[in-house]
């Protein structure tokens, strides 16, 4: 089970939203970088919605794939999927040493509000995502994914959210988190995803979008 919560510590869920898994396209494979951006912005669009009451403007979509282009960029991460791995082993965090390709670090929130801060072309997005931020309120994603997808039942556990934007903005961060891992990952196998309560993401028109995006798309 993982428990979710809206705490003041920003209590790490483990998911990050800018983790990236291989698609395919008939029988290559290649990291899709275009739809990761596109969740992102769709994302973004939602918490500015909620709290300034209109969808992200011309600068701030633009200002968005940029950063996020170039966050992955920094880190040599481009449609190969080759470039997702370090090229050799070594120490990992924990204190144990890998041989092999040891997977790198992928981009979060606070390296893209930093970013996004630095350019210096969204003030107004840049403040307003601080509380997302780590060791903030809603800070619950802006962190290094710790969940694997190897167990056979995994819960989400929301309950102790009482606040609607917070249980909206963590079901879209799980929703992308499950495609990446259960339908990305698994092509060679038919699932489905049942979203309860899809209502949720029916309130915003990007949110809305996102979920209708997601039901378009093939495996």
């Amino acid at each position: 089970m993982v428990k979710l919560s809206k705490s003041h510590n920003g209590e790490s869920a483990g998911i990050n939203p800018f983790e990236l898994e291989p698609d395919t396209k008939g029988d290559k494979q290649f990291l899709n970088i275009l739809d990761k951006v596109a969740e992102i912005r769709a994302l973004l669009s939602t918490i500015c919605r909620n709290y300034m009451g209109r969808p992200l403007n011309a600068t701030e979509i633009t200002e968005t794939e940029i950063v996020v282009n170039q966050l992955y960029a920094e880190k040599g991460i481009t449609t190969d999927v080759n470039s997702l791995y370090e090229k050799k082993g070594g120490k990992l965090d924990n204190g144990k040493y890998v041989v092999g390709k040891i997977a790198k670090r992928m981009p979060t929130l606070t390296d893209f509000q930093k970013k996004l801060k630095e350019r210096n072309n969204c003030k107004e997005l840049a403040q307003l995502l601080i509380p997302f931020l780590r060791g903030n309120s809603l800070g619950i994603f802006d962190c290094e994914s710790k969940i694997t997808s190897e167990e056979e039942i995994i819960c989400f556990n929301m309950k102790e959210i009482k606040d609607e934007f917070t249980k909206l903005y963590s079901s879209f961060v799980i929703l992308t988190w499950i495609w990446q891992k259960f339908i990305l990952k698994n092509k060679n196998r038919k699932r489905m995803i049942v979203c309860d309560e899809a209502w949720r993401f029916l309130q915003y028109s990007e949110s809305a979008d996102f979920l209708v995006n997601v039901a378009r798309r093939r495996s």
